[in-house]
């Protein structure tokens, strides 16, 4: 039954009210930009008239074939992709602005794992993945942490994940999906969940031609992308082994007791100027530490390909089982899945198909840009011991050499228990009560 999973996308929700649907909140308040009447108004006078779907269809097309595309934020749809396979999340999550809630292998155990109609009749891949989730199970039923035996799991492994955006960033995803080195189920899984979005709403997804044009999109980290040439580059000039810092810039001087000030009072003006602060930063981290990090939207990415990255046998053993009797399967069993990779490719089959069989574990370089708000709103989070150990690691690394170019930024860059003297966690470390002890670096 562990091959038995089913993936699927189902639309559960659309913004909307009354009998005002996605098509008709954009239409009309692109309308009440050139009126004086407000959107809702000029949509009931549609109505009275008898003419919502020509006014409709009729600002669509101007609309949007001038180039005004950010009309189409205003209609939002969610969907739940059930059973999908791990790479199909990765990449999912990588534009910028689409918002999601993911089942957490940190707690989840794995249940199943999707394999391709082609991979099935290699019974070598059978074998190997249900040796993998075999070891998962054996290692967390003998003391190793969910969070560190995920490692092993393939990227075939399913999960379950409910996806928030706007039609504009929905239509940047269908046209990332259309690109070379997407794996098939990945594609299908975006065309499925956009066709029952265009069932609603055909004509917020119709090829206009400035809503398909790829420059007009923020761009999004390319994991899949057959090569990235620029990234190899970047790769060779430095060495990141975990983090390295490439380049920084400081306009604004920042004074410490302003900082301390800020954080105090809350003091958003003086956030939005630490954005212009910024650092950028070469990473390497695994599989499993990289989808955290791009889910959060709190950094700025640009990824190694991972077919680049396959090209190298690199990855991480967590902590809790290089120290056990574990150490030597959990090596075996990750390079058998590498080398299972590289075999089907040597046998003719797509890299984009053969993909799913490796590990979490395996490395990837992260060219990432954090600026300084980051580093004070969102950095102290990744720093806490309730975090997950290696993005807390590569977050101390990087406090590590922005100290070093702004001591002040590092001060507060630290945990929130010990910069405010409490902790936001449901279920503290077990160092709690020691770490809020102490006098915190800002006192209420």
């Amino acid at each position: 039954m562990v091959f038995g999973v089913k993936p699927s996308a189902k639309l559960v929700g659309v913004l909307g009210y009354g009998d005002i649907g996605p098509e008709e909140l954009v239409a009309f308040g692109a309308r009440a930009t050139m009126k004086k009447g407000d959107a809702h108004t000029l949509y009931q006078e549609a109505v009275e008239k008898g003419e919502v779907d020509r006014i409709k269809k009729r600002l669509l097309d101007i609309t949007i074939s001038s180039g005004h595309i950010d009309v189409l934020d205003q209609a939002v749809f969610t969907f739940v992709f059930r059973d999908v396979p791990r790479l199909t999340t990765l990449f999912l999550v990588s534009p910028l602005y689409l918002s999601h809630l993911q089942q957490s292998m940190r707690y989840v155990e794995p249940y199943g794992i999707y394999l391709p109609e082609e991979l099935k009749e290699e019974r070598e891949v059978a074998t190997v993945m249900e040796k993998s989730m075999e070891t998962y199970h054996n290692m967390v039923e003998n003391g190793i942490p969910k969070e560190d035996a995920r490692f092993i799991l393939p990227l075939y492994t399913v999960t379950n994940i409910q996806t928030t955006g706007n039609a504009r960033e929905l239509t940047h995803l269908l046209l990332m999906a259309g690109d070379d080195g997407v794996p098939r189920i990945t594609r299908k899984l975006v065309n499925d969940a956009l066709s029952k979005a265009m069932e609603i709403a055909p004509e917020l997804f119709k090829d206009r031609g400035p809503n398909f044009y790829r420059v007009r999109y923020y761009p999004a980290p390319r994991l899949f992308a057959k090569e990235n040439r620029y990234m190899r580059k970047i790769i060779e000039e430095y060495d990141a082994d975990p983090v390295a810092l490439l380049s920084y810039d400081e306009p604004f001087t920042l004074d410490e007791d302003e900082l301390k000030k800020a954080l105090k009072e809350e003091d958003e003006k003086f956030f939005g100027l630490l954005k212009h602060n910024v650092y950028v930063f070469l990473t390497k981290m695994s599989l499993v530490t990289y989808h955290q990090a791009v889910r959060q939207r709190t950094w700025h990415h640009y990824v190694e390909s991972i077919y680049d990255a396959l090209k190298r046998l690199d990855y991480v053993i967590p902590p809790e089982i290089a120290r056990s009797k574990w150490r030597d399967r959990f090596i075996e069993q990750v390079e058998r899945q590498y080398n299972l990779y590289h075999e089907l490719v040597e046998k003719g089959y797509n890299p984009e198909e053969a993909v799913g069989v490796v590990s979490h574990a395996h490395t990837v370089y992260d060219l990432i840009r954090i600026d300084g708000w980051n580093y004070i709103g969102a950095l102290p989070i990744r720093r806490c011991l309730r975090a997950q150990w290696e993005i807390r690691m590569i977050s101390a690394e990087i406090s590590r050499y922005v100290s070093n170019i702004n001591p002040a930024l590092g001060k507060y860059s630290l945990p929130p228990c010990l910069v405010f003297g409490t902790c936001p966690e449901k279920h503290p470390c077990e160092y709690m009560e020691i770490l809020t002890s102490r006098r915190p670096l800002i006192e209420g």
